[in-house]
């Protein structure tokens, strides 16, 4: 469609940003923050055209823009351009991140107390960064907007966490700094050796394919590798992890939910269109020990959250072991493990983006988040309690809802795998099934501590859920609800994607 552009798409929230913060614009918080909701639903509107109008059986991108500079090219001499385009598995990760993106603002009436212009526009520069990283066609500019979400990640986090956020949100800039050093060092080893073969200058990542006859199996490892550190640490994966729980744990709650549900997912988007797409024998080479890496991933991080003290740690350790059944899924080759891995992404985004959305009205009734110092919640929040229940379900899997389908999916792809280490990838299979049971028990764990236990005398008083909080839940369930019953019609929308993913590999 002709007023569909991806260059509103994603740079919309810039200026919305500028506009909010410059000195004119009333510092109220009433106004602030009604006109950053109104923008925000506008914009989710807006993103939903993008795939209501999309070609679920176009071979390609869509949509493909370019921003020019008085009508130049961005570094044209060095075949670097802005361009930006989509696919199946872009425009899905575009439209939850504008969701996510709503829903959050949403509750931020009720957690957010300080500093609002500043907050709202660092909340929609993120998500003109994160945008601009599912969008961008050129690697550099892919590494341009990698690097822009670094900066509203440490305000957000910084600014209206704990007392020990700022220590959390510096840690995690500096080991993301260690993290995209390999990704850029990729990313120049990877575009100069293609011009030293090819004689062509160009970052297209569509043109960066490598070719086994023309570059050597060391190089394409090495770089491989560098692209592949990159992403795990944004992922986050074991054991690349660690800042993950450290800065949810001292997050305001809104914050808890952008990382959760519109973070994580990047570094998943990452592994897809560069280690999959630009070096495909060498994902096929190491894909048996992906999927080994996988199943650690989703054990060790499953014990893990079985034993924090804290809610927020218990279920950021959760999500990171949810990401294992992804490496699951894309290490099996074959569509239907694929399809699985990328409806678990955005599953999992959903899901846990909700789960901390529960968090955060329990923490702000009762003033804590340790698991000891919580109980019977059940009693005095009954509407809570029976969201958190449909939302606990669907985080293990239970039929009907959403993380069924994609389990289920990246499980049968791996059982039905053609990988030459047959054996192994068959147990694996196994020990992931297995693997439910845990996630079953540290949910339920939660659950039941939080809710079911024996009510603590000083929270006799604590209120329900308020308006606001109901109206964010009950969204977040009808799409929990939607994924699990019609999990094909959000298959289909990326379906062309692992064909060609398939054609690629040539599996």
């Amino acid at each position: 469609m002709n007023y569909l552009s991806l260059l509103v798409l994603i740079f919309a929230p810039i200026i919305v940003a500028g506009i909010i913060l410059f000195p004119k614009f009333p510092n109220h918080q009433v106004m602030v923050r009604r006109f950053a909701k109104f923008f925000a639903g506008l914009h989710f509107i807006y993103s939903l055209l993008f795939l209501v109008f999309f070609d679920s059986s176009l071979y390609g991108m869509s949509y493909e823009k370019e921003l020019t500079f008085l009508n130049m090219t961005w570094l044209k001499s060095l075949g670097i351009s802005a361009k930006f385009a989509i696919d199946g598995v872009a425009v899905l990760m575009v439209v939850l991140t504008t969701f996510i993106v709503l829903l959050t603002l949403v509750l931020s009436k009720i957690h957010i107390r300080s500093k609002h212009k500043l907050y709202y526009s660092m909340v929609f520069l993120l998500e003109s960064a994160v945008l601009g990283i599912f969008c961008a066609k050129d690697m550099f500019l892919f590494f341009v907007f990698w690097e822009l979400s670094l900066i509203p990640v440490y305000f957000l986090v910084s600014q209206w966490g704990s007392k020990d956020a700022r220590r959390s949100a510096m840690r995690f800039i500096l080991i993301s700094f260690v993290a995209n050093v390999f990704l850029f060092l990729g990313m120049l080893i990877l575009y100069y050796y293609n011009f030293a073969v090819s004689n062509v200058m160009t970052a297209n990542i569509e043109s960066l394919s490598m070719d086994e006859k023309i570059y050597p199996l060391w190089f394409q490892i090495f770089v491989f590798a560098n692209f592949m550190i990159g992403f795990l640490f944004r992922v986050p994966f074991a054991f690349f992890h660690n800042w993950y729980a450290d800065i949810q744990s001292k997050s305001a709650a809104p914050v808890n939910i952008l990382l959760s549900g519109v973070i994580l997912n990047t570094g998943i988007y990452g592994i897809i269109r560069f280690n999959m797409l630009v070096f495909p024998e060498i994902f096929k080479l190491f894909a048996p020990i992906l999927m080994c890496w996988g199943i650690i991933n989703i054990v060790y991080c499953g014990v893990l959250a079985m034993v924090q003290p804290d809610i927020k740690k218990t279920l950021s350790y959760a999500n990171i072991s949810v990401q294992g059944f992804i490496m699951l899924g894309l290490g099996s080759l074959n569509q239907i493990g694929f399809n699985g891995a990328v409806l678990m992404a955005v599953s999992s985004a959903i899901v846990f983006s909700a789960l901390f959305a529960i968090v955060a009205a329990i923490q702000f009734r009762t003033k804590t988040t340790y698991i000891t110092s919580l109980g019977g919640l059940g009693t005095v929040m009954p509407r809570c309690m029976y969201f958190a229940l449909i939302i606990a379900f669907g985080a293990i899997g239970v039929p009907f809802l959403i993380m069924f389908a994609p389990k289920a999916m990246i499980l049968t792809g791996a059982m039905i795998s053609n990988l030459e280490e047959e054996l192994l990838v068959k147990i694996l299979a196994i020990i992931g099934l297995a693997a439910i049971i845990l996630s079953a028990g540290y949910v339920m764990y939660f659950f039941y501590k939080v809710f079911c236990s024996v009510l603590l005398e000083q929270f006799r008083r604590v209120k329900d859920l308020s308006p606001h909080e109901i109206s964010v839940l009950t969204t977040f369930t009808a799409v929990i609800l939607y994924f699990g019953i019609c999990p094909m019609s959000v298959v289909q929308i990326y379906q062309s994607v692992s064909s060609i993913m398939l054609d690629i590999l040539q599996v």
